[in-house]
């Protein structure tokens, strides 16, 4: 009898040691790997987004940059005076906006470095107030066009994307000899990007690239991140 209970001890112990050698049941490694690839597949749309947001900054500072640039050029070869001799003089109002004393008058190179004053300086709306009075002032101006491409710019920097691609396609439509033409189609592209509009944004580049392909706005529109 004790021999009996020893042999079922045994059995019993061996039995268990080969339950403690047993593996614990593991998830499938399809399963982690195909969690892993969601996990990655996320971070890179991610960092394709930024990287397209940064590439549109950039882009938008650069011509920004370019612009005031050549146009401060050109107006430092503009006549810049009145009758008198003298600019008129400037006062600044409560909400910051710089403007002359005398609102909208003046000659159109006043009207102009008045509103181009203002957006150079950040004051948008009042740039936008300025522009439009002298498109209205001065429609066949040979400053026309550029008043109507930075009316566009001034919405386009206060994110009203919508209003500023119909203040660009305003260039491209009364102005289209205009030298701001394929910026304004460049910016038109970088503002349906801005809205979530892929397919807009190409058509505006491919139409960029027929219809000014030398110009410096194609070659800055092969730099933007389009997914």
């Amino acid at each position: 009898m004790t021999t009996l209970i020893c042999r079922i001890l045994t059995v019993a112990m061996f039995i268990g040691l080969l339950s403690a050698c047993t593996p614990p049941p593991t998830v499938p490694v399809s399963n982690n790997l195909t969690l892993e690839m969601r996990r990655l597949h996320s971070s890179l749309n991610k960092q394709g987004q930024t990287v397209q947001k940064l590439s549109l900054q950039v882009a938008e500072l650069e011509t920004r940059l370019q612009h005031q640039s050549d146009e401060i050029e050109q107006l430092r070869k503009a006549p810049q005076t009145t009758q008198g001799g003298y600019l008129p003089a400037r006062t600044v109002q409560p909400d910051g906006a710089a403007t002359t004393l005398a609102q909208g008058e003046g000659s159109p190179t006043e009207v102009y470095l008045q509103a181009f004053g203002d957006y150079a300086s950040g004051r948008y709306q009042a740039a936008i107030h300025g522009f439009e009075t002298f498109l209205q002032r001065f429609p066949n101006n040979s400053y026309a066009s550029n008043a109507q491409f930075w009316l566009g710019d001034c919405y386009f920097n206060q994110q009203q994307y919508p209003l500023a691609i119909q203040e660009f396609e305003l260039v491209l439509n009364d102005y289209p000899s205009a030298a701001k033409s394929p910026d304004a189609l460049l910016k038109i592209a970088m503002a349906q990007l801005q809205l979530g509009a892929t397919d807009e944004a190409l058509q505006a580049i491919n139409s960029l690239n027929q219809r000014y392909p030398k110009s410096t706005a194609t070659q800055k529109a092969q730099e933007l991140a389009i997914p």
